[in-house]
This record gives C-alpha cells, structure tokens and sequence, in this order.
C-alpha cells in the first residue's frame, strides 16, 4: 500500500521537477527566462523527528531520479542535504513530505549503501538513513565538452576557449564552436586533432582550454588522419577528382603540424591509416574501390604508378576508410556508403593486409539491427574506436548512435537513440547524437570522444573506472 501511494503522490513532485527542468534548460538556450510555479512553503521543525518512510527506485546511476517519501523535510532546500555515503546528490524539489533528488556525475566510494537525509543546520539539524540500501549502478555517461549554438541556431568554425552556455563564466564571443566535425585522433600526449570535412584541421589541447585551427583545408575535402609512428608527422587523406591530383597530404611536428605539403598523388581517397608496428600507410581509391600499400613516396608519380595494389572491395565507387586494431594483426574496413564491415588480416611476412571478409553488417543493406555478424545492420558508419578489450565502437551515422562491435562479432547499440537524432547529455540509453561522424578513445582515463557532427559538438562519453 505504501507503495502505491508514493507512486501516486510523486505526481506532485514530477511535475514542480519538469517546470524546473523546462526553465532551466529554456534559460540555457538564450530565451527569457520565466519564474517555475512554487509550492505552498512547509517548515521543518527541529522539535520534530525526520522520517523516511521509502525511496524509489531502489537503483541507478548518474542522473538517476529518486523520490523520497517522509515527514518534516520541510521546503526550504538550504537546510536539506542528501547523500550516498560520500557523494552529494542534487535536492530538485522538497513539498515536506515527498523530496526528489538527483544522482551527480560522481561514484559513492561504497556502492550499495543506504540515503543519508540531513535536514536543518547546526544544532538544529537532524540526520537519517533509509532503512535499505540503494544499489549504486556504474553506468557510462554522455555530456558535452564543447561547442553550441548561438541564439540564431548557427556554429560557424570559431576558434576560442571551451566553454558552454551555463558556465558561470560563458561567452559567446569567446567560446569556441565547430561547423562540422568529423574525424578524431590524438597524439603521444592526449591532445586532440580533428578535421571539419571543409573546414579543416583543429586542435584541442589536453587539458580542453581551447579549440585552434591549426590549417584551413585550401579547397580540399578532409577525410581521415594518420599520425606516423613517432608523431613527428601526420597524413590527412583527401578526396579529390583526378588521379594527379592529392590523395593525402603530409604535416610535420616540426612545422606545428600548420603547413602541409603533397605527399600522394590519387584519386578519390577516402581514408588511410599507418600499421601501429611497420609504420607502412595504406590507402584507399573510391572509383575502384582499391586498397593501395603506400611506396613512401609518390609525387609527381600517380599511386597506380608509384604504390602497390593490393585488392578490391567488391565493386566500384565503393566508400571506405581502414582503422588498424592497435596488435596491428588486422584492420577493420568500414564501409560507408555500403553499410557493413570487413576485416583484414595482416600479414606480416609480407607486410601486406590480405582480402578481407564482411565481418558485420551486409552490403547494400542500410537499416538498424543489434545481432551477430551479418545479421546486424548499420546506415553508413564511418570512424571506430577500440577499447582496452578489443572492442570496437563505431559512429553509425544515420542511426545517430555509437555501436559496439566485440571481437567475435556481436554488435549491439551503445549509446544514443537508434534512429532517433537530438542533442541530449545522460546516460548512455537516454544520450542523443545527430549524425556523429567521429570518434575516440583515451584509454587512461576510460572516456570516448565523439565528434557529433551535426549537433556541431564535441561530446565525451565517461567509462565507469
């Protein structure tokens, strides 16, 4: 009965909670801000016990809202503190009788323990736990770590400082934002390097300061990046229409990676990377669908006439990138327009990868569907990521979600809506994404990087450590 009745009387309290949350995000976009309707005032009473009588629900993780039914909380929430051992939750709204409280971006140091309430201040203040405990659930969880849209929903490429509408100390004069991200990567230091399709190459320090451009794409559509071995230089692949033309271009630490200059003549490349052992860069050709192993050299000489052809994939005008897993045994080739994976193994005798095989997904089969190997589906997935365990995590663009692919095959959805875009921070079932393009892992501090390209934002995805 109790049960039932805190199901019913928690309406009260969800509705001041979606008032408050309308008005704050309203507040966040710009508009007028407009006052929440306010509950009748109760006062706690220090001459009166505080009791919890229960709490629901009995779990959850970050963001987690949690209704908690007693007497004598009273409504003045500057008296009202709660907690999961040594983490302080958000108190949302308090009617007396019903609280509401949200878990914060921040792991309990005990994960099942029970709420601590604490109402009123100094002598007067009073401290009670709730009967059982609440199973704290380590979840991973998407926010934004920079760009936005200005009050006329538009995000040119502007360099500038990485703060967000809300910071205490945000301006948009100031604050950095991107067109159209795409592409991530980082260095030996955990900086970041990302590419605007035709924008061009920009730069996020370590300790997310700032956002630099670091060179403009001189006409060039940008597709991937590749850094050699030692970071000392780095080649951007291009797209371009004849094969004379650049096919990727070379940049050096020693210029400040802000100069580039020819290094592959190609057509149509879609994507390179480096073998993490060999240091040897293998690219693609969209008309052909060719996979080409790179000579070191090709300028003024075309790849077919300078770099060795290795195989095709299945037919022309096939959209491809290759991302290597870091044992350098064998390399996944996402095909975009295509819609499914292959792998191909290395082989290191040779120094070649070897014809692959479709790995996930099925060609020409454009859909959303978590299963195993074929008969999983994606609509044009594009950069990947692996985790410490050998996972794969992939942009699926037009399924406006991040997926994730095991070792043996099994893919399922990560993060975000499938087919369902938005801009939305939480966790990772409730998160959405628009279009995202790109995407990296910092395997030291467990959190993926997400270039949403059409949320125009950068956004991090924390792994439970």
């Amino acid at each position: 009965m109790r049960k039932r009745n805190l199901k019913r009387n928690s309406w009260q309290a969800l509705t001041l909670l979606i008032c408050m949350a309308t008005v704050f995000f309203v507040s966040c976009d710009g508009s007028e801000t407009v006052e929440p309707p306010k509950m009748p005032e109760v006062p706690y009473n220090p001459a009166q016990p505080v009791v919890i009588k229960d709490f629901q629900p009995k779990e959850g993780g970050v963001r987690t809202q949690v209704l908690i039914e007693g007497s004598n909380f009273g409504t003045d929430l500057s008296l009202i503190n709660v907690y999961l051992d040594d983490v302080r939750l958000n108190v949302i709204s308090s009617s007396g009788t019903l609280m509401y409280v949200s878990i914060p971006q921040a792991t309990p140091s005990t994960l099942e323990t029970p709420i601590t309430v604490q109402i009123g201040k100094e002598a007067n203040k009073q401290e009670v736990k709730t009967t059982e405990e609440f199973k704290y659930v380590i979840e991973p969880y998407v926010s934004t770590l920079a760009g936005f849209l200005d009050n006329r929903n538009n995000s040119p490429a502007k360099d500038g400082l990485i703060m967000l509408p809300g910071d205490p100390d945000f301006d948009e004069n100031l604050a950095a934002q991107f067109d159209q991200p795409m592409w991530l990567t980082f260095d030996q230091d955990q900086n970041l390097y990302l590419l605007e399709e035709e924008k061009g190459l920009r730069f996020i320090d370590k300790d997310h300061t700032s956002v630099v451009t670091k060179h403009d794409n001189a006409g060039m559509r940008l597709r991937t990046i590749a850094f050699a071995n030692d970071f000392q230089s780095m080649l951007i692949a291009t797209d371009r229409g004849s094969w004379d033309d650049y096919a990727a271009v070379r940049l050096t630490a020693a210029r400040g990676f802000t100069d580039w200059e020819r290094a592959i003549n190609g057509k149509q490349c879609n994507g390179g990377a480096y073998h993490p052992q060999d240091n040897i860069y293998f690219f693609n050709s969209f008309e052909d669908g060719i996979v080409f192993k790179w000579s070191g050299s090709s300028n003024p000489l075309d790849a077919r006439q300078n770099s060795k052809q290795l195989f095709k994939i299945q037919d022309r005008d096939w959209e491809f990138n290759i991302q290597f897993h870091p044992s350098g045994d064998f390399a996944y080739i996402v095909v975009i327009n295509q819609h499914y994976i292959l792998k191909s193994y290395y082989n290191r005798a040779t120094q070649e990868l070897e014809a692959p095989v479709i790995f996930a997904g099925y060609p020409r089969s454009a859909g959303h569907n978590d299963g195993v190997a074929t008969a999983a589906r994606f609509d044009r997935p594009y950069q990947g990521a692996f985790d410490e365990e050998g996972n794969f995590y992939v942009c699926d663009a037009e399924n406006h979600c991040i997926r994730k692919i095991t070792p043996n095959g099994i893919v399922s959805t990560f993060a975000g809506r499938a087919r369902n875009s938005g801009y939305a921070d939480g966790p990772v079932s409730d998160a959405q994404f628009h279009r995202p393009n790109g995407i990296a892992y910092d395997s030291e501090n467990k959190i993926f990087y997400v270039a949403d390209r059409d949320n125009k934002r950068i956004r991090m995805i924390n792994m439970p450590k």
